[in-house]
């Protein structure tokens, strides 16, 4: 097959039609459509902003395990040798573990109307979103683990999650004693010199007219930069990446259990009202738990059909709580309060499994009769992708902080 750089910003509809031109067996389906979730690994990971925070670890192909190495840093002193006497020797000190590493992969359905035997423009379509799949899994699992290692601080003057107010904005003072706080921990700045901070358009919508990064737009004449990106230039050792994937949810841990935070305005005092709910709350009048886990399908917004189905998703039912609960005809209904997860990130915080060679992730084309009595008169086939010993870990606990803020825009009350 040609040398083609078949990644997600590819023009996929021209190189099909070349593929069609050039007549049937001389590009196999299934190797242009691999080529295009490889090439969209190698070549646009840098467009993932938590993913492409991870250093490679080596693996093996196909392993479940990824050995990671936490070196103890070793300190400078201004001591002088004596003269004839050897100093005592250094001890290294490394703390080894493992962490596992999984596959994931996804698949769809098509009838035997669809040629599988050419490069077809459906299954390029298809094949093409199932690459931005990959690797928005790819961005979520590094975020997770980022997420699950990263030390906490809360904007303002909060404490802990149920502190948190309508006015615990984001603050650019929060966040250079957040970097200040690194620096103490003696966590290096990334490979260009600076702490990475990772949010979402909420975040940056507000901090625009925080009053230090005015001052700073004053007094360095950015002010037509930021105001035109709507993104904050690089500042007091920071640098900011916007992330539509940014955690945004009233979710928390609480006493070892799943929590939501939940808010209402009062109608005759016109304050704010604040509760919480756990996994273990039940609908009054009933022995109905307000959480439940369901696996199913996501609606298309557009056109209302099955889209894409999730498995294990968290679905509190607010509704029926709010239905059963006394005061809500006089006090409103209770709605999720959201916060928004910020994360600021030195070097060394991700390692991840090196995703190297050509197995380890692959596009797979099932056409009609390949399932045997499954597809007894041969209707059914389908296209998946497969990505193998995915893992993640961090080599520095401490190198990042989740900042949790409240922006403005995030709430809808």
């Amino acid at each position: 097959m040609p040398d083609l750089k078949l990644n997600s910003r590819a023009d996929i509809n021209s190189y099909v039609e070349m593929a069609q031109n050039a007549g049937p067996g001389v590009i196999n389906p299934e190797v242009f459509y691999s080529k295009q979730l490889l090439d969209t690994i190698r070549y646009d990971a840098s467009d993932y902003v938590y993913y492409r925070l991870a250093d490679a670890a080596p693996i093996q192909e196909k392993a479940d395990k990824i050995q990671i190495r936490r070196w103890a840093p070793l300190q400078a002193h201004t001591e002088p040798l004596e003269e004839g006497i050897p100093p005592k020797s250094d001890k290294g000190s490394v703390e080894k573990y493992e962490i596992n590493a999984y596959q994931y992969g996804r698949y769809m359905e098509f009838t035997d109307k669809v040629s599988f035997a050419v490069v077809d423009p459906v299954i390029a379509h298809y094949t093409k979103e199932y690459t931005l799949v990959a690797m928005e899994t790819l961005d979520l699992l590094a975020k997770d683990t980022l997420l699950s290692i990263a030390n906490s601080y809360f904007a303002g003057a909060a404490v802990n999650f149920e502190g948190l107010t309508v006015d615990s904005k984001p603050r650019m003072v929060d966040l250079r004693l957040i970097v200040l706080s690194l620096k103490k921990a003696l966590v290096k700045p990334r490979a260009n010199g600076r702490f990475h901070v990772i949010a979402s358009p909420e975040f940056f919508y507000d901090m625009i007219s925080d009053p230090v990064v005015e001052k700073y737009m004053t007094i360095n004449n950015t002010t037509k930069t930021m105001y035109d990106s709507s993104m904050l230039v690089p500042m007091f050792d920071m640098e900011f990446y916007e992330s539509f994937l940014t955690p945004t949810s009233g979710e928390f841990i609480k006493d070892g259990k799943q929590a939501l935070r939940l808010y209402r305005l009062n109608a005759t005092t016109q304050a704010y009202e604040f509760k919480t709910i756990d996994e273990d709350t039940v609908i009054n009048g009933t022995s109905n738990k307000v959480l439940s886990i369901v696996s199913g399908y996501v609606k298309d917004v557009r056109t209302g059909d099955d889209a894409s189905y999730i498995p294990n998703q968290k679905v509190w039912d607010l509704a029926a709580f709010n239905l059963a609960e006394a005061d809500t005809a006089t006090a409103g209904d209770w709605v999720e309060f959201k916060a928004q997860h910020v994360l600021i990130v030195g070097k060394d915080a991700l390692t991840k499994s090196g995703l190297t060679g050509e197995d380890s992730a692959k596009m797979y084309v099932k056409e009609k009769g390949s399932a045997g009595v499954l597809d007894p008169i041969d209707q059914r086939q389908s296209i998946g992708f497969k990505i193998n010993s995915v893992g993640f870990g961090s080599t520095r606990l401490e190198a990042v902080v989740d900042y949790i803020c409240v922006p403005s825009q995030v709430n809808a009350l």
